[in-house]
């Protein structure tokens, strides 16, 4: 377990535990959850791959804001929860080759992370200095 004050070493143990976020998007019916697989830069940057016609790649490009959690919910040895949740903006980053598939980069505002092993409150993360 890290130790309490390592909120760094929190938010990738939280990273590392899936691959998968579920993605909120804003559409104009009102929002939308998507289950994406991504992956992370070391100052949080996530990026996924979607197509192009999804309503989830529809939605943030309309509109670049997105929230999201990233959370598995299988125990933690000796028990407990970990989880992120995230706030910011959505932007493509690479267009499809061949396979029809593009790259979207997420850039957090705002990132909180909870862990029920130390406390029942989250933590707000300071991007500043998160180090990851």
């Amino acid at each position: 377990m890290p130790r309490k004050s390592n909120w760094n070493a929190r938010v990738k143990e939280a990273l590392d535990r899936t691959n998968i976020m579920a993605l909120s998007t804003l559409g104009a019916d009102g929002s939308w959850t998507s289950p994406v697989e991504y992956t992370y830069s070391p100052k949080l940057e996530l990026s996924f791959l979607s197509m192009i016609d999804t309503r989830h790649v529809a939605n943030l490009l309309a509109d670049s804001r997105v929230s999201l959690a990233i959370y598995n919910p299988e125990p933690l040895p000796g028990g407990g929860s970990l989880g992120l949740q995230v706030k910011g903006r959505a932007r493509l980053a690479s267009r499809a080759g061949k396979d029809g598939w593009h790259t979207f980069t997420i850039t957090p505002d705002e990132v909180w992370c909870f862990d029920s092993r130390i406390s029942r409150k989250r933590h707000k993360i300071d991007l500043a200095k998160l180090k990851i």
